[in-house]
This record gives C-alpha cells, sequence and structure tokens, in this order.
C-alpha cells in the first residue's frame, strides 16, 4: 500500500495549533447526519482559536452508496477543504435521496447520475463536469485519496460513525446526540 501523498482527510485551521480534532463520518450513516450540524458548530465557534478540525469521509461495510459519495466529495473538493465541508453537508440534506430505502432497487448508475445532480445543485458549474468518470475510475487519482481516509480509519481502529478523537486520543462519549455544549466541556481543558 503506497504512502498517500497528503494526510487524510479535509482539515479546517492549521495543523500547527495545539488541539486537533478528528471527525470521522459515513455520508450515509444517519447518526454521521444527526452530528453534522454540531460538528459544523464546533468548527465555527472554535475557528479563531487554537483548536483545527478534520472530517474524514469513509465507508461502513454495510453502506453501500457511501464509497461513490465519498470519491465524489474528493473529487468536488479537490484540495480545498471548506468546499469538502460544504459538500458533505449538502449530501446530508439529500440524505433521504440516496438513503438504503432510495436504493433498494437501484443501480450504481443511478447512483452516479443522482450524484451529478446533486453536484450541480451544490454549484451549477458542475454540471458539465467529468465526475462520473471521476468516480467510476477506480485505479485514479480520486480513487486514490478515498482509499487512504479508508485505510486510516481502519489503521485508528474505527469501526462506526460518527467517531471523533482529539489529539490522537478517541472521544467516545461525543457522539451524534452531543450538543455543542458537551463538545466545549470536553476540548476546554486541551486549551
Amino acid at each position: 500500500m503506497p504512502v498517500p501523498s497528503r494526510p487524510s482527510g479535509f482539515r479546517l485551521g492549521s495543523g500547527d495549533v495545539p488541539v486537533q480534532i478528528e471527525v470521522f463520518v459515513d455520508l450515509e450513516c444517519p447518526f454521521s447526519k444527526k452530528a453534522w450540524p454540531t460538528v459544523l458548530a464546533v468548527a465555527n465557534h472554535y475557528e479563531s482559536e487554537s483548536v483545527a478540525i478534520t472530517a474524514h469521509s469513509i465507508v461502513l461495510c454495510d453502506h453501500r452508496q457511501s464509497w461513490d459519495l465519498t470519491k465524489a466529495v474528493v473529487a468536488i473538493a479537490a484540495y480545498d477543504p471548506l468546499r469538502a465541508w460544504q459538500f458533505i453537508g449538502h449530501l446530508y440534506q439529500h440524505q433521504a435521496d440516496y438513503g438504503p430505502d432510495a436504493f433498494d432497487h437501484k443501480t450504481r448508475q443511478d447512483l452516479r447520475q443522482l450524484i451529478e445532480d446533486l453536484a450541480a445543485k451544490f454549484d451549477p458549474a458542475l454540471s458539465n463536469s467529468d465526475l462520473a468518470q471521476q468516480i467510476s475510475d477506480e485505479e485514479g487519482a480520486v480513487a486514490s485519496r478515498a482509499k487512504a481516509s479508508v485505510r486510516y480509519a481502519i489503521s485508528r481502529g474505527v469501526w462506526s460513525t460518527p467517531t471523533v478523537f482529539i489529539n490522537g486520543s478517541p472521544v467516545p462519549e461525543l457522539e451524534s446526540s452531543s450538543t455543542l455544549s458537551d463538545w466545549q466541556t470536553v476540548i476546554a481543558p486541551t486549551l
């Protein structure tokens, strides 16, 4: 397995600040979707302080749509973390369109068409992009970067989402129902 050319995930903030938060989410996971607004609130609350937060889009084994969705985030965001965060939020707003019930009898081609449609809603300039080709290419740069996040999650022992680490340590008490106040209580002693 090759060493990735850059760290996994999409970080908001500096890699040099004393508090590094990592949040592992699955785009098809309803618990990740539930946690996402609070994760955004945490990122906004600590925006100018000594906290950086990295979102890692990963794929849980029972979420068959997540792989193509994760590749779409990588393709659309390129190396822009803020764009990744925005697109992840956009996908969560439309999770019912690609969840298990919606895709029970649909094909992967149907999913790729839906992803193209959602991408065009997110940014009309993407309506004529090569997104479907990038998502389909399992050996290209997009797939390689998406695999890096999945492998990184496995190396960290992540098996469910959302999973949170602060300064390299797992924080199981921060879960989908945690509030901004809950996060602040955990983060405050590290500042």
